[in-house]
Parts: structure tokens; sequence; C-alpha cells
């Protein structure tokens, strides 16, 4: 069991530092201390084991009052509002605040709210660059992703990286985009050093505490196969 843990932790971590934000940097925590812990995996990130269908990549600070409320414009249950277990702490109650909602819902969310400056916030450092590079992928043949590739540009100021139909080519002297900058990769190498560390630390944990139980245990067998013995020379 310890070991499957083991497993585990390492396994989310190491998913968690392979992703990067729309910004190009380590993805952060979309949600934090006094919220609601969201993530498909409930882990506070705005990630996936082998892609979740909803694709919850875009983090949405559901609080803010600067447009439609996500719940109400996509005609969902006030979900919202709710509370859930803590990002610190899930066997308490915080109130839903930053979301991982889903891509696609997202763009229907612009097209009905009326436009990108009518939408809640987004909160651009726990955005997934894997729900941009969807976008931009379908951006040439639907409108309303169009629309939600443009406005995720504007909000989180994204510079265009790929030249779609309609859509004039990248300026000269403008950045190379994010996503193909290896320079961009260097902030995640901090967090997956710590990654590995920890890793290490417990698997060194875990082989201790089985070293002992193994070592207990033979030496209950060992007191047991002793006294076995002499009730034999009782005999």
């Amino acid at each position: 069991m310890l070991l499957f843990l083991f497993a585990l932790v390492c396994s989310l971590i190491s998913k968690a530092e392979s992703y990067t934000n729309v910004l190009g940097t380590a993805l952060e925590s979309c949600s934090g201390p006094g919220m609601a812990r969201t993530g498909f995996m409930r882990d506070g990130h705005c990630t996936e084991v082998h892609d979740d269908r909803g694709s919850h990549h875009i983090c949405i600070d559901l609080s803010s009052t600067s447009g439609g409320n996500f719940c109400s414009v996509t005609g969902q249950p006030n979900w919202c509002e709710s509370s859930m277990g803590c990002h610190e702490n899930y066997s308490q109650q915080c109130p839903v605040e930053h979301w991982c909602v889903c891509q696609w819902a997202f763009a229907s969310y612009i097209q009905n709210a009326g436009g990108c400056d009518q939408i809640q916030d987004i909160v651009c450092e726990a955005t997934n660059m894997v729900a941009l590079t969807a976008y931009e992928s379908q951006a040439s043949s639907s409108p309303h992703v169009a629309q939600a590739l443009d406005c995720l540009r504007s909000r989180c100021a994204v510079p265009s990286t790929h030249s779609i139909e309609g859509e004039q080519p990248v300026e000269n002297g403008q950045q190379n985009p994010p996503e193909l900058s290896s320079s961009d990769n260097a902030p995640v190498v901090p967090l997956v050093i710590s990654g590995m560390v920890l890793c290490v630390v417990v698997g060194l944990a875990a082989g201790l505490f089985i070293g002992k139980r193994i070592a207990k245990a033979k030496a209950q067998k060992n007191k047991e196969n002793l006294a076995v013995g002499k009730n034999s020379q009782v005999l």
C-alpha cells in the first residue's frame, strides 16, 4: 500500500511539472488556501491523467464580478456558488472560487456572454497551455473556437503563435511562441528537482518502513520457533 502511494505521489508530481501555462511558464495551482480544491484530479491544477473528456484546462475566478456568471451563462446547475472540499484540507468545506472549467464550455461561455469583455476573470498563470494549443488547431474551422483563442490571447497577453485562416501573420520583432521556446521550460527545472527529491525521500521512508516490518516479522518468527523448540524439549 505504501509503495502504491509512493508511486502515485511521484506520478502526480511529474505530471503537474510537465505542463506549462499559457504564458509559457510552469503551470501554477488554480485553487489556493480558503478555496475549494479544483482540478480533474482534485490536486489544484488544471491537468488530467490520460486527458479527461471535458478538458478542464481553463482556470476562471468564479468569484469575480467582471462578467456574467459562468454557471448561469452556460446553463449549468449553480455549483459556482457552492462549497466543496478545501484546497488545504479536503475534509473541510470551502467556497468554489478559482475553478478549472472545460475549455469547450469556456468557448461557448464567451459566445453566450456576449464577448470576451463580458466574462469573468481568467487566471492565466493556472490556465493550461494545452487549451491554447487545442484552440489554435481548430480555430480555422470553428468561429466560436477562434473567438475563444482571441479572448485567451487578449486576456493573458499571449502573442499570436500560429497563422490561421483570416488572421494576419506574426509581425516582425514579435517574441517566439511560449510553447516553442526551449528557454521557457527553464522555470520547470527547479520544480522537477524538488519533485525528484520528494520522491526519493518518500521512497527512502517507504524502504525503511518496509525493512522494519520485515525485521520485526523475522524476529517474531524466530521467537515462535524458539518457543516451539523449548516445548518439544520439555515433552
